[in-house]
């Protein structure tokens, strides 16, 4: 589960790229949109608190720019202000996650 975890998100850093590099564009846009929405067999309720944490931080900031993309769908220029800011936190969050998955290999298990 952690494995598909990991390249869930590695796939979502991916999507928020595209759409920083094409802020205007609508398809990239709609990508993104559904790139954001995280399947609930994905919840790493078992997982180390570290990736727990992290977990959560990477759908608030998932939520919170899906939110404020589809209210600022009407304006192009809105949009790309909502993806400059947005995707940068939720890249941050998305590194820390991709970060704490890759280290699970090679820490021994503490808790």
């Amino acid at each position: 589960m952690l494995s598909r975890l990991h390249r869930r998100a590695e796939a979502l850093d991916e999507a928020c790229l595209r759409a920083w590099g094409h802020p205007h564009d609508h398809a990239i846009r709609q990508e993104l949109l559904s790139a954001l929405e995280w399947d609930g067999s994905l919840r790493p309720d078992h997982a180390r608190p570290a990736i727990r944490d992290h977990f959560k931080q990477v759908q608030d900031n998932s939520v919170d720019l899906s939110n404020r993309l589809r209210s600022s769908a009407n304006s192009p220029d809105g949009a790309a202000h909502v993806i400059a800011q947005g995707a940068q936190n939720l890249r941050r969050s998305l590194a820390a996650l991709i970060q704490v998955l890759a280290s699970r290999h090679r820490e021994p298990r503490k808790d």
